[in-house]
């Protein structure tokens, strides 16, 4: 999200295999982003020319506390909480069908 994005629900959405997954930088605020799956970003081949340009799946580099990421399924997270996945987590999330 750029500056000035503000006061957005981004919910049950499937980020996997991008640069990077769901990015909040410095100056965006009152924006909630929870029960995503966001994995996978970046996907297994890093760049090994751009070493430096590491993705990750969660960055909130916006100012502590003027967001909300909650409930999210993710693996690497900066400034973002990303919880253990066990198998019972995976039967939790929006969209499981019964089997």
């Amino acid at each position: 999200m750029s500056p000035g994005t503000n006061d957005n629900v981004i919910e049950h959405n499937t980020v996997v295999g991008n640069t990077n997954g769901i990015i909040l930088n410095p100056g965006v605020e009152g924006n909630v982003v929870r029960d995503n799956v966001v994995v996978g970003n970046p996907p297994v081949q890093l760049s090994v020319t751009l070493p430096a340009d590491d993705g990750v799946d969660i960055r909130n580099t916006a100012t502590p506390g003027t967001n909300t990421i909650t409930d999210n399924v993710c693996v690497t997270g900066v400034n973002a909480p990303c919880p253990a996945i066990t198998d019972h987590d995976k039967d939790d999330k929006p969209g499981k069908k019964d089997q």
